[in-house]
Formats: structure tokens, C-alpha cells, sequence
């Protein structure tokens, strides 16, 4: 039952509020015209009733009166004629009885005599002047008068009214009620649909104009058709809608603004170089802006100003004005700070254009353009300049955003060029610093060759001659214990002389300045096995068609002679590996070992001078220095560098 309802409720208030209205009043015209007919009808049968109990007392009277002395003189043939008197000037009287004082009958008008079961119904009592009683017959209604003559002393007499005749004038009656009902109902209708549809008509055009509000159509207004709540609601409702399309609008507007800013920005945060962010932003610029063409003038330091970017224009156009001889324009009064440089103007005369009209170039359809200064740090950097065909194009909330974006490229413009010039200085930094360092381990080398090459020639030699003179001071004692004493300074002399020699090598090895890098790294290793008793193998790989220069050979001596000495000393390794490679123009260096490895990326922050050297060694030869280690698992060092 519950469902049932529901889903009823739900039907009905999902119908328009004009067949609600509709049916508001329907339904209450038929309950007063149900009420108005039926409360008629029950006064009009009470009525007709009323007046046939009254008519058939009046007749009943009659027959009274008239049959009073009939009977006292036994005048029966009277009685009767007097009954059909009665039934023939009396529609309504369906019968007539006269009863003597037993409740015989004396007279009556039925055919066949009267029915029993009638005379015993209705009967008097004492006292009684009349008596009505309804009868339900097969005929239908009958009210029944049982009057008494002469205080029932002479009996008493019996009327039958029928109620066919009332009972067709109420059906009459009532008919022509329900036509009259009929006919106001349709007009009643007619008239509330036209009523409904004028008061709904204002209300279904505010939900039509809700639905194009929802479907985003802002510029619907509704008419005022009353000057009623109605009438004040669609006036708010229109003005509501005004304000939102016109807020509608204004955002839109401001989002296509930064729409156009943030491209401009992607497109800017993008760009490699100062020449495609230019590029992009030009370009990004026109198409956010639904213009033809526009350039950028740039003041570029220790040059003349010149167009740095176009977009539009023809390659006729751009050859004549990017020409030395080509005369200034207004830009460069904008530049030069002769003219406002703080907002966009909008220019109607522009050498460039007019001298685009003069040759008939294609440019010659523009009429103006926008010029908008690229501002940074107060201080005007560039041109930007948007062309149109006629002035209309430009509305205020265009200059504005043209305003904006050409100070954010501006920004973008001086962040720029201050990168390059930080790129500028850091490299000439850079490059000093390499020159020192160069000079430096140039140096270096010359100080290591020097003392190597002092150590060899001036020591070695006044050692060699104190073991000759050892030797014949030797054959010249006798003594056995002297003889001993100078043997052990032989052989104290040797052992500095070898110890000399290998400080020589240490600090300048002759091989390298005499038979190249790789006999130097084989010597190297040689003495390496003979101090540590170390396993150590080198493998040379296309090197015999390769000349290196002095400094290049010193630094990669250098860099494996580090990392050798790195794994025996901090490694503790058991196994040295070298590989020497000359492969696709690029020379490589591998040395790996079977050490206890470390960290890679915590050994430099430790202050392990000797990577830091190696990296240093490594950018001399503009190679990349790689080194794979983990702990407990050896160290694999990989040097690439150019030929």
C-alpha cells in the first residue's frame, strides 16, 4: 500500500503545475456541481413528496366528506362512482378503498379486488386524524393515507399516491441539471485552460528558460508579462542571468588570459635557447591572440637592435628590414627610453609598414600594431609588436594582456641573457682554471722530472763512486772483521743507490719520455710486483698505431699509476688488471682489481684527494672518468678519452 502511494505521489508530481491547476478545479467544479445536484434533487424529491402527501390528504379529505353520508344511507353505487372520480381528476392516485368500521372493504378501484396484504398495512390508531405510510411495491414507491370517517365509526378511507410522475419529474429535473453542469463544466473548463495557460504560461517560460540557463545559454530573457510575485520573480530572474552572463564573460575572458599566460609560460620554461623561447613565444602569442603576424625586436648588448623573431611575415619583408642600411623605426625610441616605454601603444604610422605599402609587399593590408615593450628590472630590453588590419582589433582587455606577456617575456628575456652571461663568465672561469691547472701539473712534471733527473744523474753517480772506492778499499784490507764492516757498506751503498732509483722512476719514469705510455705502465707494474708481491697483468689493444701527446700520456700514467696505487694501498688487492684500448677514435683505460672496494659517491665527499685528482686528470683530456666499486666486492676504473 505504502508502494502504491509512493509511486502515485511521485506520478502526480511529476505532472505540469498547469494540469495540477487544471485538476485542482476540475476536481472542485464536479464536487459542487455533485453536491449542488444531489442536495437539488434531495430538496426537490422532499418538496414533490411533501406536496403529494399534502394532495393526497386533500383528496383523502374529500372522499371523507363525500362518502360519509354514502355510507350512512348504504348508497354503495355512490362510493364507487365517487372513486373514479377521484382515480380520473387525480394522476397520482394509483387506488381507493373505503373500509367499513370491521376493516371491510365497501368500495375500491382495483380490478380484482383489493390485496390483503394492503389492508392490513397502515392502520390507525385511536386518536389518530390521518395516518401516511411508504410502501415499496413492483410498481415502484407508493405513499399510502389512511384517513378515518367519522372517528372510524363509519370506517375509514384508503388513498394510494404513486411516485412514478414525481419520481420522472426529479429524474427530469436532475437531467437537466446534469446538462446545465455539463455545459458549465466545459465552459468552466474552457475558461480555466485559458486562465491556467495565462498563469502557468509566465512560470513555463521561466522553467524553459532555467533549462537554456542549465545548458549554459546565459542571454535568454524571459518577457514580463505580470506585475505580480510572478512578474517580480521574472524580473529577478532576468537580472540574474545578466549578471551571470556578464561574470560568465569576465571569466572567460580572464581565463582565455591566462590561457594565453600559462602557454606562453610553458612555452618559455620549454625552450632551449633564448632563440626558440622567442620563437615559441611569438608564435604562441598569435595563435592566443587569433593574430596574423608580429615581431620582436631585441636589444642585444654591443649590437644594434635588430628583429630577433617573426611570425607571418613574408621572407621579402623580413630580407629589406633586417638589412644594416635599414632606416629606425619607433621601437628604437622605445629602446632608447625617447618615447614611453612603461605601457603598449598603439601605433598607426610605422616606417616598416609604410615602407611594406610603398614596395606592395604583402604586409601592406596591416594598418596599425601594438607595440608592447619587453620590460625587466625597470628597464625596456625589447619590442614586442603585434600587426592588425584595422585599430578595432585591438579592445582594452587585449592591450592588457599583450602588455602582460611582453613583460613576462621581458623576464624571460633577462633571466635569459643573464643565464648566458653566468654560462659566459663560469666558462671563461672554467677555462682559466684549467689553463692553471694545466700549468700547474705542467709544472709539476718538470719539478718530478728535474729531481728525478738530479737523483740520477748527480746522486747515482756520487754513489757509484763511493761503491768503487768501497770495492778497492775492500781488496785493500786484510782485516777479516774490516773486510766484513766494508761489505756491509757495499751493500748499505747498493741499497740506496736501487732505493734512488726508484724515486727516480716514482717521480718521472725515462720510459715515458723515451718509449711511450704503455712500456711506462708495464715498468710501473713490473716494480709494483717485485715491492707488494702483488699479481698484476696489462693488455695493450690496438695501441701500436696510436701517438699521444706528452701531456696526454703524463695524465693517463698518472691516473693509473693512482688507482694502482690505490688498490694495494687502501684495497688491499691481490690481482691488478690494466687494459689499454684505441677504439672508434677514443682511447680508453680500464684497471680493475680484486680489492675490498669502497663507496664511489662517499670517497670524494671523505676527502680522497686522490679521485679528485684523477677527475682533474680526466677533465684535462676533456674525457669521463667511471668508476664501479661497491665494498667488498673490488673496484672497476674506466677512463674514455678523445684521441
Amino acid at each position: 500500500m505504502k508502494r502504491w502511494l509512493h509511486t502515485w505521489r511521485r506520478r502526480l508530481a511529476g505532472v505540469s503545475v498547469r494540469f495540477k491547476l487544471l485538476g485542482v478545479v476540475f476536481l472542485v467544479v464536479l464536487l459542487l456541481a455533485a453536491a449542488m445536484i444531489l442536495l437539488t434533487r434531495q430538496r426537490l424529491l422532499e418538496n414533490l413528496e411533501q406536496e403529494l402527501e399534502m394532495r393526497g390528504l386533500a383528496i383523502a379529505r374529500d372522499l371523507r366528506d363525500d362518502a360519509e353520508p354514502l355510507i350512512l344511507t348504504q348508497n354503495i353505487f355512490g362510493l364507487y362512482q365517487k372513486l373514479r372520480t377521484g382515480l380520473e381528476n387525480n394522476p397520482d392516485v394509483r387506488y381507493i378503498f373505503i373500509l367499513d368500521q370491521s376493516g371491510r372493504v365497501l368500495a375500491h378501484s382495483f380490478p380484482a379486488g383489493t390485496p390483503v396484504d394492503l389492508i392490513g398495512v397502515n392502520r390507525l390508531t385511536s386518536g389518530e386524524a390521518w395516518r401516511i405510510q411508504r410502501l415499496r411495491s413492483d410498481e415502484g414507491m407508493l405513499t399510502d393515507i389512511n384517513m378515518p370517517i367519522l372517528d372510524e365509526r363509519l370506517g375509514a378511507v384508503r388513498v394510494g399516491l404513486t411516485h412514478q410522475r414525481l419520481e420522472a419529474t426529479v429524474a427530469a429535473a436532475t437531467r437537466e441539471l446534469l446538462w446545465v453542469t455539463m455545459a458549465a463544466f466545459g465552459v468552466g473548463a474552457l475558461l480555466s485552460l485559458w486562465l491556467t495557460r495565462i498563469f502557468t504560461a509566465p512560470i513555463l517560460a521561466l522553467v524553459e528558460a532555467a533549462r537554456a540557463v542549465g545548458q549554459g545559454d546565459l542571454s535568454v530573457q524571459t518577457p514580463v508579462r505580470m506585475d505580480d510575485e510572478i512578474g517580480e520573480l521574472t524580473t529577478a530572474f532576468n537580472l540574474m542571468t545578466r549578471n551571470l552572463d556578464a561574470s560568465r564573460n569576465a571569466l572567460m575572458e580572464q581565463n582565455r588570459e591566462l590561457a594565453a599566460l600559462n602557454a606562453i609560460s610553458a612555452s618559455i620554461s620549454t625552450a632551449p635557447t633564448l632563440q626558440e623561447m622567442l620563437d615559441r613565444a611569438l608564435a604562441t602569442t598569435c595563435l592566443a591572440l587569433e593574430a596574423d603576424a608580429g615581431w620582436i625586436l631585441l636589444d642585444i648588448p654591443e649590437e644594434t637592435p635588430r628583429i630577433v623573431s617573426h611570425h607571418g611575415l613574408s621572407t621579402s619583408f623580413l630580407a629589406q628590414e633586417t638589412l644594416p642600411e635599414t632606416p629606425t623605426c619607433h621601437c628604437y625610441d622605445v629602446l632608447s627610453q625617447q618615447q614611453d616605454w612603461r605601457r603598449p601603444i598603439l601605433r598607426m604610422e610605422c616606417p616598416r609598414l609604410e615602407r611594406a605599402r610603398r614596395r606592395h609587399q604583402a604586409e601592406a593590408r596591416f594598418s596599425c600594431h601594438l607595440s608592447a615593450p619587453l620590460t625587466a628590472y625597470d628597464r625596456p630590453l625589447g619590442v614586442l609588436n603585434i600587426v592588425a588590419v584595422t585599430p578595432e582589433w585591438f579592445h582594452p582587455q587585449q592591450i592588457e594582456l599583450i602588455g602582460a606577456i611582453a613583460r613576462q617575456i621581458g623576464v624571460a628575456v633577462d633571466a635569459e641573457q643573464q643565464r648566458q652571461r653566468a654560462i659566459a663568465e663560469l666558462q671563461r672561469r672554467e677555462l682559466l682554471r684549467r689553463q692553471l691547472l694545466e700549468r700547474v701539473m705542467t709544472a709539476q712534471e718538470e719539478e718530478r722530472r728535474r729531481i728525478a733527473r738530479e737523483l740520477h744523474d748527480q746522486a747515482g753517480q756520487s754513489l757509484t763512486s763511493l761503491l768503487v772506492k768501497l770495492r778497492l778499499l775492500e781488496e785493500q784490507v786484510k782485516d777479516a772483521t774490516q773486510q766484513h764492516q766494508v761489505a756491509e757498506l757495499k751493500q748499505l751503498t747498493d741499497d740506496v743507490m736501487n732505493e734512488l732509483h726508484r724515486l727516480a722512476i716514482d717521480l718521472r719514469p725515462a720510459s715515458l719520455d723515451h718509449v711511450g705510455l704503455a712500456p711506462a705502465v708495464e715498468q710501473m707494474l713490473a716494480q709494483m710486483i717485485s715491492l707488494h708481491g702483488i699479481a698484476a697483468q696489462m693488455e695493450c689493444v690496438s695501441m701500436d698505431t696510436v701517438t699521444l701527446p706528452p701531456a696526454v700520456e703524463t695524465n693517463l700514467y698518472r691516473i693509473i699509476q693512482e688507482a694502482v696505487t690505490n688498490a694495494i694501498r687502501h684495497g688491499q688487492a691481490h690481482h691488478i688488471d690494466v687494459l689499454l684500448e684505441a677504439r672508434n677514435g677514443k682511447l680508453i683505460v680500464v684497471v680493475e682489481d680484486d680489492g675490498q672496494g669502497f663507496d664511489p659517491k662517499v670517497a670524494p665527499a671523505q676527502g680522497h684527494l686522490g679521485l679528485i685528482g684523477m677527475q682533474e686528470r680526466v677533465a684535462q683530456l676533456d674525457g669521463t672518468l667511471t668508476i664501479e666499486s661497491t665494498p667488498g666486492a673490488g673496484a672497476t676504473l674506466v677512463v674514455e678519452a678523445p684521441l
